[in-house]
């Protein structure tokens, strides 16, 4: 079934994995990770030069069973084929662990690129797309999620030639915000240009998201990456990835 909220907000509703048996595991998984790399970077600072090791919590589905099986769970290959279609791939994957002192994550999309060196389209909702899974609850204060609305398609008077990543919330979409609420085993999609935000952590437990960028079989990758299409100093500011497609993982 077609999700309407996919199609007018540009994130669908929250669906449930079919299995949640390896959560835990998943979790423990995360926490090790995370562990490693407040390590890695303890020691760089401590030797006064620039933590350089690859993240390890970037891309783990390649190589870790229990973070891989999470994308062949029968009800997100369900949600994935009835909104998005066949012919996906996973080229990236991500965690994200928040918990006392943990900020905030800055309004952004997850349109990096298009197709190869073509300029991107960030009203195309063809080809990139991300899924979201909730391996903890995230409520209101553990560093909630929140969206902008509709963002995936034209708003009269935003203008999208902004940064990639930006702090305050245009005044024009303000009346657009709205959290994002998850339950542990919850999972929801959503089309790459939508604007996204993580607040700061608040209190109570921490919490443990994973997101996927997806993208269809046949976008190919840029060369070395794709400057924000806003040019000028904002592309200056930000970096622009270096993309492996040693990250590919076909998913249905």
């Amino acid at each position: 079934m077609v999700d309407e909220r996919l199609q007018s907000e540009g994130v669908s509703e929250p669906y449930e994995l079919a299995d949640t048996s390896k959560l835990d595991e998943a979790c423990e998984v995360v926490i090790e990770l995370k562990a490693r790399q407040r390590e890695q970077n303890i020691i760089a600072r401590e030797a006064g030069i620039e933590n350089k090791n690859v993240n390890p919590l970037i891309d783990r589905h390649l190589d870790i069973s229990v973070i891989k099986s999470l994308f062949f769970d029968t009800n997100v290959q369900t949600v994935l084929a009835e909104n998005l279609g066949k012919d996906l791939f996973v080229w990236r994957t991500n965690f994200f662990v928040k918990k006392e002192g943990t900020g905030d994550n800055k309004w952004h999309h997850d349109r990096h690129f298009e197709n190869g060196d073509e300029p991107i389209n960030i009203f195309d909702t063809k080809n990139h797309f991300t899924l979201l899974v909730a391996l903890t609850d995230i409520d209101t204060n553990a560093g909630r999620i929140e969206y902008i609305k509709g963002t995936h398609q034209p708003i009269s008077g935003f203008d999208r030639d902004i940064p990639r990543h930006f702090q305050e919330t245009p005044r024009i979409v303000e009346d657009r915000v709205a959290p994002l609420l998850f339950k542990r085993g919850q999972f929801v999609i959503f089309h790459s240009s939508l604007i996204h935000r993580s607040l700061a952590f608040g209190e109570g437990a921490g919490r443990i998201s994973m997101a996927a960028r997806l993208a269809k079989v046949g976008t190919k990758f840029p060369g070395y990456g794709m400057a924000n299409p806003a040019g000028g100093a904002q592309t200056k500011a930000e970096p622009i990835v270096n993309y492996r497609e040693s990250g590919m993982l076909a998913v249905n």
